[in-house]
């Protein structure tokens, strides 16, 4: 696979890890479960299921669209797969911003600050071949 196609398989919404409570690492140590409330997964919209990235991460090729078989393989869905972000439940759980004190929200953000950091590098890295 060239890194074209490993930097567009990796940036895909598609290719994520389970969706679970966050934890909130606050300073004096201590780690408490954010407050969460179920909903649709965003990823297969509610199907429990979504195309597999490593087939149309990077888009669909003409070769691909004029492929007959493959193309009605693919929109009847012989390359889906079980979603990623919800394991076929389709509902995940999203962070109820609004049930946190002032602190746990500075502090998770910070958290999701420093986590879109290490993966703009991690997507650079890609990019760079590694």
């Amino acid at each position: 696979m060239s890194a074209l196609e490993n930097y567009n398989i990796a940036r895909d919404a598609r290719s994520c890890e389970e969706r679970k409570p966050e934890i909130i690492y606050m300073a004096d140590g201590s780690e408490i479960e954010a407050p969460w409330t179920y909903e649709v997964c965003d990823i297969c919209e509610g199907h429990g299921k979504h195309v597999n990235p490593a087939i149309d991460a990077g888009g669909l090729s003409q070769e691909m669209q004029d492929d007959y078989d493959f193309y009605e393989g693919y929109h009847a869905g012989i390359y889906d797969v079980q979603c990623n972000a919800c394991h076929g439940r389709r509902v995940v759980p999203v962070t109820d911003w609004d049930a946190m004190t002032e602190a746990q929200c500075q502090t998770l953000d910070a958290q999701h600050k420093a986590a879109y950091e290490d993966e703009q590098e991690r997507l650079s890295e890609i990019r760079m071949g590694a």
